[in-house]
């Protein structure tokens, strides 16, 4: 059930597709237009099936989307022979950047079905947007009011035409008046503000302008047919022996020629009974030959694929080897190296002369608490302070 519907959306869309492009001109042989020896005006359902020529078919789809995006000043982004994957890629952008409603690649890369159908009906309705088309008012022929005819009748004298107009007339104002009074009993709210009597006085002003066609009298009626019905008879009874005779005469040269056809036809059936056995096989073998192409294609599609994902990987790769070669041949590590080392020399000798100094006034600080200890000690502060004399 899903399919069916599908189909039919699909065959709606290429036929409103078909009159966009009749509207835009497409088939116009002009330089403006797009059908030529190569591409013929399309069917209402060429895109909704698959075609026997599924790559012709493609180009006609991508070629027709071009010269669209072509009229409002947009140049195609894919070129002639290029990937159908990347051509159904690069128009999915196109799409996108018009605001025309997205399909997938992989639906337009058949070139028929649903969604080929909303890409060119979308592409088309987006151009007849774009494009300043004006449309013209209706243009009504002018047909010319038909002549009254004056039907005479000498069979009615004038005393009864008389009658009938007058009785005519009070037949006329009697429901008029009928009417009047129903349509103000029923709605209520119409109502009229007519005299009578000026009613009755443009009616006899306008009665002798109106035409009035007078049939035959009812008791003259099937007179008059029958009069007519004998004269059909004999018209019919004089021409139908020689009518007859032309018709046989006719009937027999057809069966002769229909049969010099089927002879001829025989005998070119026989004659080339041959040629259509070789034209037979010749067309199974192109079938076959285009089954194999259409296999070779998809396999080179693979393939393409295949060398697109493995040049990408070999990119990455040699950014990663550059970057790492760039690593390894880069001095800035050693000669953060040899600053350190000479801020650590620096740094020792800023140590070493710290510590001379307080090791000098450590030694200060013991000679005089030698001096001390010779006041106080005598001899033993004597071998001190010789002690100490040795220390430097």
């Amino acid at each position: 059930m899903g399919e069916a519907t599908r189909e039919a959306e699909a065959l709606l869309l290429n036929d409103e597709l078909v009159d966009m492009l009749m509207v835009l001109n497409y088939d116009s042989q002009d330089k403006d237009g797009f059908c030529d020896k190569e591409h013929q005006p399309m069917s209402r359902q060429y895109f909704a099936y698959p075609a026997a020529n599924s790559s012709q078919q493609f180009k006609y789809f991508t070629q027709l989307c071009s010269w669209l995006l072509k009229l409002i000043q947009k140049e195609a982004t894919w070129g002639k022979y290029d990937d159908p994957n990347t051509i159904c890629t690069n128009l999915c952008v196109e799409l996108t950047e018009l605001g025309v409603p997205e399909v997938p690649p992989g639906k337009l890369k058949s070139g028929s079905g649903e969604g080929v159908c909303h890409v060119l009906h979308g592409l088309s309705k987006e151009v007849l947007k774009r494009v300043k088309t004006e449309w013209g008012g209706p243009t009504f022929p002018e047909e010319a009011l038909a002549d009254e005819v004056e039907v005479e009748d000498d069979s009615v004298d004038e005393d009864d035409h008389l009658a009938n107009e007058e009785e005519e007339e009070d037949l006329i104002y009697c429901e008029a008046q009928r009417q009047d009074d129903n349509s103000v009993d029923e709605e209520g709210i119409m109502e009229a503000h007519v005299d009578p009597q000026e009613w009755a006085l443009e009616l006899e002003r306008v009665t002798p302008k109106l035409k009035v066609t007078l049939q035959m009298s009812e008791g003259k009626e099937w007179r008059n047919h029958l009069v007519q019905t004998r004269q059909y008879h004999e018209v019919i009874n004089k021409i139908f022996p020689e009518t007859k005779s032309q018709l046989l005469k006719l009937g027999q040269n057809l069966n002769e020629a229909l049969g010099r056809i089927r002879a001829k036809e025989a005998f070119i059936n026989s004659q080339f009974d041959d040629r259509a056995l070789i034209y037979r096989t010749q067309q199974e073998e192109f079938q076959q030959v285009q089954m194999n192409y259409n296999n070779l294609n998809e396999t080179v599609v693979n393939l393409q694929n295949e060398l697109r994902f493995l040049s990408d990987e070999l990119e990455t790769t040699k950014t990663q080897l550059e970057e790492m070669s760039s690593t390894v041949t880069d001095t800035t590590p050693i000669v953060k190296i040899k600053d350190a080392f000479q801020k650590l020399r620096k740094e020792a000798r800023q140590l070493e002369v710290k510590i001379g100094v307080v090791s000098h006034t450590l030694m200060q600080a013991k000679l005089r608490q030698g001096r001390n200890g010779t006041e106080e000690g005598g001899l033993l502060g004597g071998t001190v302070l010789s002690e100490e004399g040795e220390l430097p």
